[in-house]
């Protein structure tokens, strides 16, 4: 995408770390600044990542109003929004069929608003997912002034027995394909160039800074060993904030919102045939 971008800035956020949850968004620089280049954008990162926690749930809405607030201020210049994400939006399993989650009417809410804005949203799905209902979320999205989102699934491109050359292209042409119509979209609805003044003004968090684990206390030393309690007491290795409740046939554990969500034990990484309820 580095031929479309005229002055080489990017805004850059995280979110869905343990500061921002599904609420907020953190910037990759303290004083807000966008990146020069990707190779800026990268460096960040990097530098970013050790400090994260991860924590669910998680929304895109808060991502989306960010970058419907730049584009507005901006004065309407034509934007893209690429969403680079390891899970889909958090549906709970307590959400029943034919209703939506808090963060699912979060995000397809802030979707509908960007489509009054110049600005095309492109979701890129890393690793195993789930990504089903991302597949299908087109179709949960009500009206719009334009088709102004599409999912692409990175990682089942890169997994085709194709050379490298034949990924890339293809992943270029899967995340590219719809941006000519959704310019052309916007450019007839006369909404380029044009600033509406009302969106949400978002001010990011400053980025992740480096933590300090728990110190633990000293005991007094004992040879039996009890891993079913360590197991138990930990947090669930996804969202680092629920206890574990739900095993997996591995053995491996998680809690029940996030065990529902993944295909593949995030320990292991075994399919999951089974899964069993813990009560405590």
């Amino acid at each position: 995408m580095a031929p479309f971008d005229e002055d080489n800035l990017i805004p850059c956020f995280g979110f869905g770390d343990a500061t921002t949850h599904d609420q907020e968004v953190f910037s990759f620089h303290s004083d807000h600044s966008s990146c020069h280049g990707f190779e800026e954008v990268l460096a960040c990162y990097k530098k970013i990542v050790p400090n994260l926690r991860l924590s669910g749930p998680t929304s895109y809405g808060p991502v989306i109003e960010a970058a419907i607030d730049i584009v507005d201020k901006s004065k309407g210049q034509y934007h893209v929004l690429l969403i680079i994400a390891d899970g889909q939006v958090t549906r709970s399993v307590n959400t029943g069929d034919g209703e939506m989650s808090p963060q699912e009417e979060q995000t397809i809410r802030a979707i509908v608003d960007a489509s009054s804005y110049p600005l095309s949203i492109i979701l890129v799905g890393v690793g195993d997912g789930p990504w089903e209902d991302m597949q299908r979320f087109d179709d949960k999205i009500p009206a719009r002034e334009f088709d102004n989102f599409q999912f692409v699934n990175f990682t089942a491109i890169m997994s085709k027995n194709t050379t490298i050359s034949e990924k890339e292209t293809a992943f270029a042409l899967a995340a590219l394909m719809e941006i000519p119509l959704q310019y052309k979209a916007a450019d007839e609805l006369c909404i380029i160039g044009r600033s509406l003044g009302r969106a949400k003004t978002v001010v990011p968090r400053p980025p992740p800074v480096p933590y300090s684990r728990r110190p633990v206390l000293d005991r007094e030393p004992s040879h039996v060993s009890s891993p079913v309690l360590d197991e138990r007491t930990q947090a669930c290795p996804i969202c680092l904030t629920n206890g574990k409740d739900l095993a997996f046939g591995c053995g491996h554990m998680t809690c029940r919102d996030c065990g529902q969500r993944v295909s593949n034990c995030p320990i292991c990484r075994q399919r999951i045939t089974s899964r069993i309820r813990l009560y405590a």
